[in-house]
């Protein structure tokens, strides 16, 4: 996915981008901050492949942020009776 300049996301800024997708999570139609530059206009596609995984891809045209995130899910266990 990642174009030629693309920029990745520095390993200092993920927990700042699990809040900006929290935030996207939250209101989906307001606007998020690129959590590289702190620019307006965050896209954010979730790409999840629940109850595995969650995959968002982040992309920021201000600052040429093309990144995408994984946040793995803990399993599904049977309730213990």
């Amino acid at each position: 996915m990642a174009g030629a300049g693309a920029r990745s996301l520095p390993s200092d800024r993920v927990g700042l981008a699990m809040q900006r997708i929290a935030a996207w999570h939250a209101a989906p139609d307001s606007a998020v901050a690129c959590p590289v530059c702190d620019a307006q206009g965050l896209t954010v596609l979730d790409r999840s492949a629940r109850p595995y995984a969650e995959w968002y891809v982040l992309v920021c045209n201000a600052c040429g942020l093309e990144h995408t995130l994984q946040i793995p899910m803990a399993p599904l266990t049977p309730p213990i009776e």
